[in-house]
């Protein structure tokens, strides 16, 4: 499925398939990688606005100054395991009860329950979003998926 293009000043193509730097040269703080996160939140955020979609799980979120970039949508609220690395799986969803569940997210994963009504019965559903490398040489977040898998299971 093509989204449309990509209108970021960071990103254009270049001959050879590859994204790089308009105006060439190697310098400044931003990287290939956060290029292009950068322009994956900017696709993001008007697919999420034109659609009105109500939850969306995001891995690899644009991150910067301690804070995630480029998904501040009026009336959508971000979900991420604070703390002092650099949260590589969030949830920004809308319209909904939630919070985050610090005891199952950490920083490759984060959990939110969410209240609704159905039929008359409130109800509560765990939405997660995970980032799971399969390349990676650290390990996945196994306490935190473990507890999170025996408290859905309950």
């Amino acid at each position: 499925m093509v989204w449309g293009r990509l209108h970021s000043p960071f990103w254009a193509p270049s001959r050879r398939g590859r994204n790089k730097r308009r105006g060439g040269g190697g310098g400044g703080r931003t990287g290939y990688g956060e290029q292009y996160n950068i322009a994956a939140s900017g696709i993001l955020t008007r697919r999420v606005g034109v659609k009105g979609i109500d939850i969306a799980l995001v891995q690899e979120p644009w991150y910067r100054e301690d804070c995630i970039r480029g998904m501040n949508i009026p009336g959508y609220t971000i979900y991420y395991a604070r703390g002092k690395e650099r949260p590589r799986a969030c949830i920004l969803a809308r319209n909904m009860i939630a919070w985050v569940r610090p005891v199952f997210s950490c920083r490759d994963l984060v959990a939110i329950p969410i209240k609704y009504i159905e039929d008359g019965a409130q109800r509560r559903l765990v939405v997660c979003s995970a980032y799971l490398p399969y390349d990676s040489e650290d390990p996945a977040p196994k306490r935190e998926m473990v507890e999170l898998v025996r408290y859905c299971e309950n």
